[in-house]
């Protein structure tokens, strides 16, 4: 069960969490972001880069996260992108949505856990 990838549902209403707390790091462009998800999931994550980006226009439609275009990339072929940097309003979203993830793990956990 440890091998099995993460996608799909058992992503959905845990990616916009997961991304804000990748640019509570630091400010990345959306295929970045893909990336380090999968790093930071160890593999088990798997997503393709336009899964992202309507969450990406959502949570910028929204106020958490903001982005303005790269500006520092002019030997860089390819299209423009992006760069995305979280709000306050995202920082707040990233403390509550981390305080919903323990809450989540303890009830949840009491229960599949076996523990009595």
């Amino acid at each position: 069960m440890g091998d099995t990838p993460i996608q799909g549902d058992r992503l959905r209403g845990h990616l916009e969490a997961m991304i804000l707390a990748i640019l509570d790091r630091e400010p990345a462009h959306g295929f970045d972001i893909v990336k380090k998800l999968e790093a930071r999931g160890e593999g088990a994550l798997q997503m393709r880069e336009g899964t992202i980006y309507p969450v990406l226009y959502r949570m910028e439609a929204s106020g958490l996260i903001k982005a303005q275009w790269d500006e520092s990339e002019e030997g860089r072929k390819g299209p423009r992108r992006k760069v995305y940097t979280l709000t306050r309003k995202g920082q707040r979203q990233l403390a509550k949505g981390r305080e919903e993830w323990q809450h989540f793990v303890q009830v949840v956990g009491g229960i599949i856990g076996g523990t009595a």
